[in-house]
C-alpha cells in the first residue's frame, strides 16, 4: 500500500507511545489476540482518545502460542506512528498489516527522530500489471519524524478538502 492508501483507508491515524501489551482469549475462546494500549502523542486522522487500544491476532496465553504472519507487534516504550481501522467487532487494528505501523527512533548519527516501517519481510505484490502509485513505504524507511507526520498531515487535508 502507498502513503495515500494507507491515510485514506485508515479510519484513525495517531503518533502515540505504547503504554503496555498483553495477550488474551476473544470472548468464545477461539482467537488469542494482543492488545496493546497506546497513549495519544497526536492525533493525524479521526478523533481518537488519549489512550486507545489496538488489538492484533495472535499471542500467546497459557502456554498457546499462535503466531499471524505480518502482524505488526508493539512494545511497551516504543513510539509508533499508526495508521488504523475499526472492525466491525469494535477493535481497533493496523491497516495492511506491518505496512501501517512506522515506529520512531532516534538516528545513530545525528539524534534526529526518523521513522521506521515494520512491514519487515512482508512480501507484498501489485495486481499484474498494475504500476505502483504514491508515496511507497521504501521511500519512507529512515525519512525524518516531522517530515513524515507533514506529509500525512497533507494527505489528510487533502483528502478531507476533496484535492485528491
Amino acid at each position: 500500500m502507498s502513503l495515500e492508501d494507507l491515510s485514506d483507508r485508515s479510519d484513525l491515524i495517531v503518533q502515540a507511545r505504547c503504554v503496555r501489551t498483553w495477550a488474551a482469549w476473544d470472548a468464545q475462546k477461539q482467537i488469542i489476540w494482543t492488545h496493546a494500549e497506546l497513549e495519544l502523542q497526536a492525533g493525524l486522522k479521526g478523533a481518537p482518545s488519549q489512550r486507545i487500544v489496538v488489538s492484533e491476532p495472535g499471542g500467546m496465553v497459557d502456554g498457546i502460542g499462535v503466531l499471524v504472519e505480518g502482524v505488526p507487534h508493539y512494545q511497551a516504550g516504543e513510539e509508533v506512528v499508526v495508521f488504523l481501522y475499526r472492525t466491525p467487532g469494535g477493535l481497533l487494528r493496523t491497516r495492511g498489516l506491518g505496512q501501517g505501523k512506522f515506529t520512531v527512533f532516534a538516528d545513530r548519527t545525528t539524534g534526529a527522530l526518523a521513522v521506521r516501517n515494520n512491514a519487515g519481510r512482508l512480501g507484498l505484490v501489485s495486481p499484474q500489471g498494475a504500476e505502483p502509485r504514491g508515496i511507497q513505504r521504501e521511500e519512507l524507511d529512515g525519512m525524518g519524524l516531522e517530515k513524515f507526520l507533514g506529509i500525512v498531515r497533507g494527505l489528510v487535508a487533502a483528502r478531507s478538502e476533496g484535492v485528491r
